[in-house]
């Protein structure tokens, strides 16, 4: 959370003249690492382990790879673009090792969706590595589109794609599709499931290639439709009702937004940059939120909490969705460009404080269930 409003506030630090440097490289990386990157680490730490039926992971490792991405904050927050890619990598070969050898260890097999998490670490692997020789050489413009695109779009799609089917039905009193029986071998039905979730991840990859390689709009397409598809198919939300629960209403929106930001950067590609706000904010960062609130109600003896209305969330969701509408509208009015986007910036960050002030006193209290 601190790293996302870190990121957002490098626009107005930068307007205002208090940093000098130009910080689209460090608000990307600060966004996508830092707070999806914080997030997604968060989840897998905490919710592998229980589902391979093996032990937590230790706090050794768990401090290396918190030291690791709070370092990669702190770099990326002073403009220190290749210290801070050296240290995400360097995490995230972190935490691959520790869920590794755990899997190795395994009692049960994860979800199937998880192979598209598999797929995400190594896409931003080869995105950091494109980096790393960018700032030694010259490099295509080809190569230099998919390193972006590896780097933030695939590292945040690709786990929403991978994880939602197993967690998210629940928000709308649904079955997963993606739950199966203790077994250490793959049960009935997994590769199937398997199959299909790295056959979309494979579509999306492909998705990019065609985006770097000069066909912005045939590139999103393809993203729009395995993405609304792949969602569609395994969380039936249009069976769900939403009344009355304030994380399904969210979650709906956010879906919205999300096919509404593809659908719409492929219409009008030159926009593409402005548009992406609406799948990052409005689709993957309403999602992200969402299910953390979900996670620490759950953890901390407060489930009977989320049946509630939860007015408080749907006021925070507004106004992230407001931040991202001025940052946005900041792009199609030049003269306005700087007062919205540290307005938006502002507006965002409201939310997102809301948001831990109900949310995160909730991390330090235990389940008594438990």
């Amino acid at each position: 959370m601190i790293a996302g409003l870190l990121g957002v506030a490098l626009w107005p630090l930068h307007f205002g003249k208090i940093i000098e440097h130009y910080p689209v490289p460090s608000h990307a990386r600060l966004m996508a690492h830092g707070m999806f990157g914080g997030f997604i680490f968060g989840f897998l730490g905490t919710a592998l382990p229980r589902m391979l039926s093996v032990p937590a992971l230790t706090i050794p490792e768990v401090l290396l790879v918190f030291g690791l991405h709070l370092a990669m904050t702190a770099a990326h927050g002073a403009g220190k673009t290749a210290v801070g890619d050296t240290l995400f990598l360097t995490a995230v070969g972190a935490m691959t090792a520790a869920l590794f050898v755990r899997f190795l260890r395994r009692k049960d097999m994860p979800p199937p969706g998880f192979v598209l998490v598999m797929l995400a670490f190594a896409g931003v692997a080869a995105g950091l590595v494109l980096s790393f020789i960018e700032n030694r050489r010259e490099i295509s413009f080809f190569a230099m589109a998919l390193e972006r695109l590896l780097l933030y779009q695939g590292f945040i799609l690709l786990p929403v794609l991978g994880v939602g089917p197993f967690i998210l039905p629940r928000f709308f009193g649904l079955t997963s599709r993606h739950e199966f029986p203790e077994s250490r071998i793959p049960p009935p039905g997994w590769m199937n499931k398997a199959t299909g979730a790295a056959s979309a991840g494979l579509l999306v990859v492909a998705s990019f290639v065609v985006e770097a390689a000069g066909w912005p709009r045939a590139g999103y397409l393809l993203r729009l439709v395995t993405t609304a598809a792949y969602l569609l198919r395994e969380i039936p939300v249009y069976r769900a009702e939403a009344k009355g629960n304030s994380l399904a209403t969210a979650l709906k929106i956010a879906f919205a937004l999300l096919l509404l930001g593809l659908l719409t950067i492929a219409l009008f590609p030159v926009y593409r940059v402005s548009l992406l706000h609406l799948a990052l904010v409005g689709g993957f960062g309403i999602i992200t939120f969402a299910v953390a609130t979900r996670v620490v109600f759950g953890h901390s003896g407060n489930q009977a909490l989320l049946s509630g209305p939860n007015r408080w969330l749907i006021v925070a969701v507004a106004l992230m969705l407001l931040g991202m509408a001025t940052r946005i509208s900041g792009d199609f009015w030049p003269k306005i460009l700087v007062t919205h986007y540290s307005y938006g910036a502002v507006l965002w960050g409201l939310g997102v404080l809301l948001w831990a002030r109900y949310v995160l006193p909730k991390v330090g209290q235990a389940d008594s269930e438990q």
